[in-house]
Parts: structure tokens; sequence; C-alpha cells
């Protein structure tokens, strides 16, 4: 077996070329079958070139045409079938969780998983510093995000810088016909820079989806590309501009870049300190720190062809020695066989004992409360309603220690016996969107887990909660949010329409019953269950009639 070569001994590049020649992989990333987003041609196709056999695997797909329910059995039955060497995935709130990851392993224990992680910047705090916990190795594409799991005592992480140099890559006699494009969504600081450049009559092409929501940009938008035609586009644009904030206006390091880069094509990025680990500035890459900057640097890059070029050859050139994702992953998977002890799945142990509090227990003297949690340092709460999960109690108390803060709250599900779990919550997103009163109004006490000395501190207030008090303890400072359903709770207690309708909640009962009536299965008890829970819960009927009439949110619902 090859886990069991010594670490002592170092592979050369041939060397491991022949090994995963003859070893299987299942790709199975989220919408990792389409030509049109960045999985595919970036992630699956190197590997595809490296591993004798490479099995893609689309959850997404064949959710939306069988449903959850079949496409996990298909997964795990293609597993089973193949017992491959490594699965590579994006592990998920939902469909591919940490429970999935456990399953991999149980079915084929010796496979490894490595999961794939791009946005750190937004999901560390709240996601993958505990999804890393139930894999073998998480591909960060963030580089600032690297010290956050070392720091977490996570060492199995791999950084993803490269691009795949056998597509991304320069197009001879291909003239440059486009002054300004850009390629991807908008967002809101997106919007307000492409504004910027048009009102100052900056020649500017618009591809990707959803700009055609703004019908001041009409003229300006030509929908998303296929993979070939955005390489040809990249080819024939003066300037590509890359945009690193995300949806918070937060920068973070964008892989686009290095794509330009393999071209041979200039691009304009807004300033990040994560792409000088990587180019040289002025000379491998041009930054601009505000929209001012990036329209003189624009109107100067437009006039002044040879510098531009100059730049565009530079990053070219760094980027075909240092960041071929064929290269990498070969880097990664000698890394893995190298050092299987660092490359494996493992649970730090935490140093605090946790106790679950019923309702029972919260009737008890403070005297005798204080007794029960002679031992204990972190406490977990039932109101009777509610069923936690295998790692609730774990992750929670790892969540308190890493962070240091008085308050753990999880996602929860919301569970019926025969819809199974028909809402999620997504508590992160939740709590940035929606007004505190609003918030407080779905938080169920058996989503919480407290430090021992809070809880004594604010003994009153948690028996006022059992007894129907909203929960009103939840802010930034003192609790750290896990945005991972950790418990199934059986009621909506109070909760209105319009939070039922929000972005808080995650609606699978409604893409259910639409899957269900597309399919024609009109007779199945999950369609009947449905509309019978819709009538006995008014809130939960006039969330699912807001949502059906508002069709962006539909069709994000089912495209999920």
């Amino acid at each position: 077996m090859i886990t069991s070569l010594r670490n002592e001994k170092k592979l050369k590049g041939l060397d491991i070329e022949k090994i995963l020649k003859k070893q299987k992989l299942v790709f199975a990333i989220w919408n990792g079958s389409s030509k049109k987003t960045d999985p595919y041609p970036l992630f699956y196709l190197p590997l595809k070139k490296l591993f004798g056999k490479a099995i893609l695997f689309d959850p997404r797909k064949i959710r939306h045409l069988e449903g959850s329910e079949k496409m996990n059995e298909l997964f795990f039955s293609l597993i089973d079938k193949e017992k491959p060497n490594y699965v590579f995935t994006n592990v998920r709130r939902d469909e591919q969780t940490i429970e999935t990851m456990e399953k991999i392993r149980e079915i084929s224990p010796n496979t490894k998983i490595i999961a794939f992680s791009g946005d750190d910047d937004k999901d560390f705090e709240p996601l993958k510093r505990y999804q890393a916990l139930f894999v073998d190795c998480t591909f960060v594409a963030q580089p600032n995000y690297l010290k956050n799991y070392y720091k977490d005592g996570v060492k199995n992480v791999f950084m993803q810088a490269g691009t795949n140099l056998d597509i991304h890559k320069p197009i001879k006699n291909v003239k440059k016909i486009y002054d300004v494009t850009f390629i991807g969504k908008p967002s809101k600081p997106r919007v307000e820079i492409v504004k910027l450049l048009i009102d100052n009559k900056i020649s500017i092409k618009l591809f990707g989806s959803s700009w055609e929501n703004y019908p001041e940009f009409k003229e300006f938008c030509f929908g998303p590309l296929k993979a070939d035609e955005m390489i040809k586009l990249v080819n024939q644009s003066k300037i590509n501009l890359a945009f690193s904030k995300n949806k918070n206006g937060i920068p973070h390091f964008k892989g686009r870049v290095n794509m330009y880069a393999a071209c041979k094509s200039f691009s304009l990025v807004d300033y990040f300190s994560g792409y000088l680990k990587f180019f040289k500035n002025n000379k491998e890459i041009v930054m601009f720190k505000d929209n001012q900057d990036l329209l003189k640097k624009i109107k100067y890059y437009l006039t002044h062809d040879k510098e531009r070029e100059k730049i565009a050859e530079n990053s070219y050139k760094r980027i075909i020695k240092e960041h071929d994702i064929f290269k990498e992953y070969k880097n990664l998977f000698t890394k893995m066989i190298e050092y299987p002890k660092i490359f494996s799945q493992k649970f730090p142990k935490i140093k605090g004992k946790i106790i679950i509090l019923k309702k029972d227990d919260m009737k008890k003297s403070d005297t005798e409360i204080e007794e029960l949690l002679n031992g204990f340092d972190y406490i977990s709460f039932s109101d009777g309603d509610s069923l936690p999960l295998k790692y609730k109690n774990y992750l929670q108390a790892y969540s308190l220690e890493k962070t240091k803060k008085q308050i753990s709250c999880c996602d929860y599900y919301v569970y019926d016996k025969i819809l199974g779990n028909y809402l999620m919550t997504n508590i992160w997103r939740g709590f940035a969107r929606l007004k505190r009163e609003e918030f407080n109004q779905a938080i169920s006490i058996n989503q919480i887990s407290v430090s021992k000395d809070y809880f004594i501190e604010n003994l009153d207030k948690f028996k006022s909660f059992f007894e129907g008090e909203v929960i009103n303890i939840i802010d930034e400072k003192n609790t750290c949010f896990i945005s991972i359903p950790l418990v199934r709770i059986k009621k909506l207690n109070g909760i209105d329409s319009e939070i039922i309708s929000s972005s808080f909640f995650h609606k699978s009962y409604a893409f259910n019953a639409y899957l269900l009536l597309k399919q024609k299965k009109i007779f199945n008890p999950i369609l009947y269950r449905t509309i019978y829970l819709l009538l006995k819960n008014p809130a939960l009927m006039n969330s699912l009639i807001k949502f059906l009439k508002n069709k962006k949110k539909w069709n994000q619902a089912i495209s999920l």
C-alpha cells in the first residue's frame, strides 16, 4: 500500500505520476460538470490527466434530476463500487455534509478525502474551520487563511494557487479588439465601479449572468461564456478587470488573475496584499487602490501598449514557471503520500466537558443547578422537542475553546417524520442581514451552548428562555457561530412568515415539492405531507406564496 511508504522516502515527479496512473479518484464537486464554471477546467481536467481513472460525479446535477435522497444513494453506491483512493469534493452545509464524509469512511476506509475551500474570507470562521476536521486535506484558495488553520492546530492544509495551463493560454494571431472587459456576476461593489466607468466614457463589456437585471447596463452586458469563449475573450482584451472584493466589500484572492496571466493578458485588480506573495507589484501585476485610481490606470494603460504588454509578458513567465495546477497537484499527492500522519483526518481533543440541561433541570433551585455542573465546563440545552446530531456537543465545545467566546450558536434543521429535514437555518447569514428582533425570534435554545461561567452569571435569563422568553443574548462579540446544522427541532415556535421567507431559512421542502411536480409524481406521500404541513402552519404557507411570487428567489433556490 502507498500509505505504508516511509515518510523519509522522497518521490520523484515521474514516480508520483506512475503511482497515480494506477489509482482512482472520484471528483464530486458541486456543479463540477458545468463547463461554464471553474471546477471542471481548473480541477477536474488536470486530475483526469493525472489519474488512471477520474470519475466525475456532480451532486448538484443529479440532485436536480433525482432529488437529494437518490443523489446520496447513487453517490454512496459509487464509493462502494469503486473504493477510490481519493475523493475530491467540497464539504457543504447540506447535501455533502460532515455526515457524508463520515459515511465515505465507513464504506471505504482507505479512501482519502480532499476538500476544496475557496471562500475562507467569508466562510472560515463559521464553517470551514469545523469542516476541515472531517477530511484528510483541505485545499485552500485564500493564501492569507493558511495561518488561521495552523492556529487551530489543523496542519493538513495545502495552498491552491495554480491554473490549468492546458486551457488557459495565449492564442496566436488574436487581435486586442476590446478595451476593457469584466467576467463575473454583479455585486454591490462591482456595480458601483461599472457605473463610474460608464459615466466616464470607458468602453467596457460585461460577461456573466445577472447583469441583465440592471437596465442601465443593457447595452454593455453579453451574458455568460463557455470555457473556450472565455479564453478567447481574455486574449482579445486590452485590459481584463478582476474585482477582488467579495459581497461584503472585503478583498480576497481571485484565481481569475492567474488565468489572465496564463493567457499573457493584462489585468487590473483592486489592491490585495495576498497577490504580492505571487506577483511583483507594477511589474507582474497592476493593482488599483480606489475607483479614481482605477479610472486613472485604465486611461494610462489603454494608451501605453508596450508597457501594458510587457507586464502581461512578465506575469505569463511567472505563472508558467510557478503556478501550473498540474504540478501543484503532483506536489499535493506527493505530500499526502510522504506524510500520511499529517494528511489524515483527526479530531483534536477538547479539554472541557459538556453537559446537556433539560426543562426539568432548569426548574431546580440555583444551588441544585450549580451542583449539577460540577466537573463540567460547557452547557448545552434541550427543551424536549429537539434531537442533537452526532457532533453537536463536540463541535460546540471545540468552538468555545478555539474562539474563547462565551456562546456557541449552531444552525438547526426543522424536522418532520415524513418530510425529514424540510427547513434549514443559515445563522451566519441571518445575523448579518436581519434586524436583531427578527433574528432573535428565530433562535432556539436547542442550538446554543455556553461556557459555565457565562451560564452561572446569567442563570435567571436562561430560566426565562425555557419559559418562552425571546433569546436575546447573541451578539458578535460574545458568540461564535457554527454554520452547520447540528440539531433537529420539531416545531417552529412563533416565527412569522417574513422571517421564514427571508434568506435565514433554506426551504428544501419547496424544492422537493417542485421536483415531484416536475416529475409528475403527484401521488407521492411527501407531496401530500407538504400540503398538510402548509395548511397546518399559516406562516409557512404565507412564506411559500411570497417565495413563489419572487421569481428571482425561486430560481436561486432551485439552483443551489
